[in-house]
């Protein structure tokens, strides 16, 4: 019997084999929002290797089109060609994790190559109808933004976001992929998007600021977070053009910041948030 969990995420479809029943439950609740009927694009292995040893050191290896890799409670391949995966974990509750891994890391690479799109580690926030990225490195700011968004704004995701660059307007799109170290009751996996006002790269600071960065400084900037979307050859002239095309339509900031609710306001008058309303 097989047991298969379907899920689309910006646009591109995977199928997800599990290994028994309740491990494709498991799969099936986390990424509800997003399960699909659509044929899929890519097809996804989950295999339970209880022997996995996760203290072993971290590896990753680029062989042609295909990426091996062994990172804490997890190991896989993804082969970009023939469009598959296969990912192992050692027990029930490592499952979501280890598809998390494969599929961002499928969208990372297949997003700039064929639909004017990046994947890229932040915060998916939604204000007066406007979607704010705030992207940056670990420890710089995100969670706290997100903890702050408590009835202020609506966060779609605390970890990878998607940015869409094929329409007339950018959009700022969700995804089931939340870090681990976003609290447990923060986690609310919903399937959305918004028009994008602007990106963030946020910084702790004593007051509020914003620096508005020049085209190839944001761009730099976004590739110091995101250095693993350019270890291929063959992706990173693709992730480039789409971090420029990006970085020209939408402003980019530098914000300073302190763990206030005071950030709503100061953000509302100074990107003009306060009392636009877009559809989604």
């Amino acid at each position: 019997m097989t047991h298969l969990v379907t899920l689309t995420v910006a646009g591109l479809s995977f199928a997800v084999t599990a290994p028994n029943a309740a491990w494709a439950a498991e799969l099936a609740d986390r990424y509800l929002p997003f399960l699909s009927t659509a044929r899929p694009d890519w097809r996804v292995h989950l295999r339970h290797e209880p022997d996995f040893d996760p203290a072993a050191a971290p590896w990753v290896i680029h062989e042609a089109q295909a990426t091996r890799f062994s990172v804490g409670h997890m190991s896989g391949v993804i082969d970009l060609a023939a469009r598959a995966a296969e990912v192992t974990a050692p027990a029930l509750g490592y499952g979501g994790s280890a598809v998390d891994r494969a599929i961002s890391f499928i969208l990372m690479q297949e997003l700039p190559r064929g639909h004017d799109a990046l994947l890229l580690h932040g915060v998916a926030l939604v204000r007066h109808g406007w979607g704010l990225a705030h992207c940056g490195r670990s420890g710089v700011g995100k969670t706290t933004t997100a903890r702050l968004a408590a009835g202020y704004a609506d966060v779609l995701v605390d970890e990878n976001l998607v940015i869409s660059l094929s329409g007339s307007q950018p959009m700022v799109l969700s995804t089931p992929f939340w870090g681990g170290s976003t609290p447990r009751e923060m986690i609310q996996r919903v399937n959305r998007q918004a028009p994008l006002r602007a990106l963030l790269l946020p910084e702790h600071g004593p007051d509020f600021t914003l620096e508005r960065l020049a085209d190839g400084d944001a761009v730099l900037a976004l590739l110091t977070t995101e250095k693993v979307a350019i270890e291929r050859v063959s992706s990173a002239s693709a992730w480039l053009a789409a971090a420029e095309k990006l970085v020209a339509q939408i402003p980019t900031y530098r914000l300073h910041f302190r763990p206030s609710q005071e950030l709503w306001p100061f953000l509302d008058e100074a990107l003009g948030l306060d009392g636009v309303m877009n559809a989604e």
